[in-house]
């Protein structure tokens, strides 16, 4: 997960809409798209933290699907990946699934 930040130039507007993300200057703004994490990097206007997990946060419950890295998605289940070679579309899907769907998908 990457948190993108505007750094508006002084005496221009504090908030700005680039490559499909609104931006309040100063503010985090999440963005997963690899595509455009690539242009901010590179943009001395906005400043790209990547968040590590805590080591100390608690695992997720439950079946889901995760992005990965690259547009490649992975579902897990309490945390452990038990099913890889997902696309995007296939992880929304997924996830709009009921509980017992998904414990179906999965066997």
């Amino acid at each position: 997960m990457a948190k993108v930040i505007y750094l508006p130039e002084k005496g221009s507007e504090d908030e700005t809409e680039q490559f499909g993300h609104k931006f309040a200057g100063g503010k985090p703004t999440e963005v997963t798209d690899e595509k455009a994490l690539a242009k901010f990097r590179g943009n001395p206007f906005f400043k790209v933290s990547e968040a590590k997990e805590k080591a100390d946060k608690a695992p997720e419950s439950g079946l889901k699907a995760v992005h990965v890295s690259g547009g490649r998605f992975v579902i897990k289940k309490d945390g452990e990946t038990i099913k890889e070679g997902l696309n995007k579309a296939d992880a929304d899907a997924f996830n709009a699934m009921s509980d017992e769907d998904k414990a179906e998908i999965i066997k």
